[in-house]
């Protein structure tokens, strides 16, 4: 709930990125390294790179945007 949220930033205040960013980046890093792997090992890299990206495209269905152009461009950063 909102008071436990609160309490735990008060306790610990560290906050990442919101908006799919922190998926995206680990995607990306997964897509990066599945490269440099040959053969059927790259399989597991590039599967979840995919499934990391689920977050922010979901985020871009909800919010109403063209969510091809949207993953696109963030992609791209």
């Amino acid at each position: 709930d909102a008071m436990s949220v609160a309490r735990n930033i008060l306790k610990n205040p560290k906050l990442g990125p919101g908006g799919g960013a922190t998926q995206l980046t680990v995607s990306a890093t997964l897509k990066q390294k599945s490269s440099s792997v040959e053969g059927i090992e790259k399989w597991p890299y590039e599967a979840a790179a995919i499934a990391f990206e689920a977050i922010p495209r979901t985020l871009a269905q909800n919010c109403g945007v063209n969510v091809i152009r949207t993953m696109t461009a963030l992609q791209g950063k």
